[in-house]
């Protein structure tokens, strides 16, 4: 356990906003799956004392992360890298689908999704690899190797498929890049060739896979992004044009948020919830429901609440002691910040569903302890900022 006077150091302001997250997560949880009424789902008690279990598990992993010097942690990246991507094999060749993407490992009668541990993985290997190498971020090669080491957990992620998770993970690496001080001009090169592998993988469903070799064929298929996907991103700008199919999650969502107005129904009496008109209510789309009970402004009170997470989270980027604590917290912020704005972007209708959920809120045990973990990361670097003298 930690040392009691480390312990003295922790922002208790900022935990207390986290753990405020998680109990309206887990209320608005509880509302949302209340009145399930699907064949063979669980019933709501037992997904809000799931929830419960996975927050007790996440602040064991919280406690477990903060005991240690984060200059121990990252000594360690290299065996949780491997391991990271170790699991994405597995996964690929034992994994669970039960959403379409082949991406959860059964244990027991919970489930562990790698690639949310992958996410932390990337993290500590980025901050251990760019800490050693900051008065080099101008250099190209410090760039490249760098987006190696998320390159080869994003193409695992990618094969499942989960594009949202990979996005994560990328903009984890971005965030490191930036605050490491690489080169405006190096970060746009990928960003563009970001965007041109998109279009690439668009189109890659296209290409004649017989004329492939074998290997080549299947990582290919696996890689191409699916007809659903691509559903996804063409009812963004018009859900109206497919009403039924791909837009209709966004649709009943903005219908949600909308009826909620300014103070919402109030809580456990949402309509489109309790009809269960919004689909993954409890994950996806715990925004929604939100909007719905608490009106607007239930709404900007969450928001406020993540802002000032996010806020307080780069403020201890700026005050690390040293660069690897900086990289650790700026990873874990552009973590937590990516989620938190794809997942109430898709909700009103400003992002793509990508099937991210959001941090602490969303059900969802290994996203909980992966944004657990994350949030020990950042805890750890505030509360050794400054020597402890024994």
């Amino acid at each position: 356990m930690p040392d009691p006077r480390v312990l003295r150091r922790l922002d208790w302001t900022l935990l207390l906003a986290v753990l405020a997250l998680c109990v309206c997560g887990l209320v608005m949880v509880y509302s949302a799956t209340r009145a399930s009424e699907a064949p063979g789902s669980a019933a709501p008690g037992p997904l809000a004392h799931r929830q419960a279990l996975w927050m007790l598990i996440g602040l064991v992993a919280f406690l477990l992360t903060v005991a240690a010097d984060y200059d121990t942690i990252a000594r360690c990246h290299l065996p949780i890298y491997v391991g990271a991507l170790v699991l994405l094999v597995v996964v690929l060749v034992a994994g669970r689908a039960p959403t379409g993407a082949a991406s959860w490992i059964a244990i027991g009668s919970f489930r562990l999704q790698p690639s949310e541990l992958a996410k932390i993985a990337v993290l500590l290997s980025l901050a251990a690899f760019l800490s050693r190498r900051i008065d080099a971020m101008g250099q190209p090669r410090v760039v490249l190797l760098s987006l190696l080491i998320a390159a080869v957990p994003v193409l695992l992620v990618l094969l499942q498929p989960d594009f949202g998770t990979a996005l994560v993970i990328i903009a984890i690496w971005f965030g490191a890049l930036y605050l490491a001080g690489a080169k405006g001009r190096h970060l746009g090169v990928v960003a563009i060739a970001g965007v041109a592998l998109f279009a690439l993988m668009w189109n890659l469903d296209r290409l004649s896979l017989q004329a492939m070799p074998s290997p080549v064929a299947k990582i290919v298929s696996k890689v191409a992004l699916r007809d659903y996907q691509k559903r996804r991103f063409a009812v963004f700008l018009n859900p109206q044009t497919d009403p039924l199919g791909a837009g209709y999650h966004i649709i009943q969502s903005r219908v949600a948020v909308g009826s909620g107005q300014a103070f919402g129904r109030g809580l456990l009496h949402g309509t489109q919830s309790r009809l269960r008109f919004i689909p993954e209510r409890h994950t996806d789309f715990i925004f929604s429901v939100i909007g719905e009970e608490t009106g607007f402004a239930g709404s900007l009170a969450m928001v406020a609440l993540f802002l000032f997470v996010f806020w307080r989270g780069l403020r201890i980027a700026m005050r690390a002691r040293d660069s690897l604590g900086m990289l650790l917290a700026a990873g874990a912020v552009s973590m937590l910040i990516f989620h938190t704005f794809v997942n109430i972007g898709m909700s009103i209708n400003i992002m793509p569903i990508t099937g991210l959920p959001l941090p602490f809120v969303s059900y969802g045990g290994s996203n909980l302890l992966a944004s657990f973990i994350a949030f020990g990361l950042l805890q750890n670097v505030h509360m050794r900022r400054e020597s402890i003298i024994f």
